[in-house]
C-alpha cells in the first residue's frame, strides 16, 4: 500500500512539473466566454462576437510567439476601436489575456 502511495505521489509530482498544454481555439471561445466578468452585472451583447475575433487569430499559425503574441494586440486594438467598451470591455480584456495565455504555450521559449 506504502509503494502504490509513494508512486501515486511521484507522478503527481512529475505532472505538476510537465509543461502546460497549448489551448484549443475551442478552449480559447470558451475562457473568454467564462471570464471574471460573467460574475458581475453583465449586459454585453456582443461576447460571442467578441470571443469569436479571438478564436479566429488562435485559428491561424504563427512563425513564432512574437507575431502571436501581436495579432492578439491588433485584435484587441480592433475590438477596442469598434464599439466594445463599457459594459463589453471585460470580454474584451478577457479574451485578450486568453489570446497571450494561447501564444506562450502554443509557441514556448522563442
Amino acid at each position: 500500500m506504502l509503494r502504490l502511495l509513494l508512486l501515486a505521489l511521484a507522478c503527481a509530482a512529475l505532472a505538476s512539473c510537465a509543461p502546460a498544454r497549448p489551448l484549443t481555439d475551442s478552449e480559447v471561445y470558451s475562457f473568454c466566454l467564462m471570464g471574471e466578468s460573467s460574475y458581475v452585472d453583465d449586459t454585453c451583447d456582443s461576447e460571442q462576437d467578441i470571443c469569436n475575433a479571438y478564436r479566429d487569430v488562435v485559428s491561424s499559425p504563427y512563425s513564432g510567439l512574437n507575431p502571436c503574441l501581436v495579432a492578439c494586440q491588433d485584435a484587441y486594438n480592433r475590438l477596442i476601436r469598434v464599439q466594445y467598451v463599457g459594459n463589453c470591455f471585460n470580454y474584451v480584456n478577457n479574451g485578450q489575456d486568453i489570446c497571450i495565455q494561447y501564444c506562450r504555450r502554443e509557441y514556448p521559449k522563442q
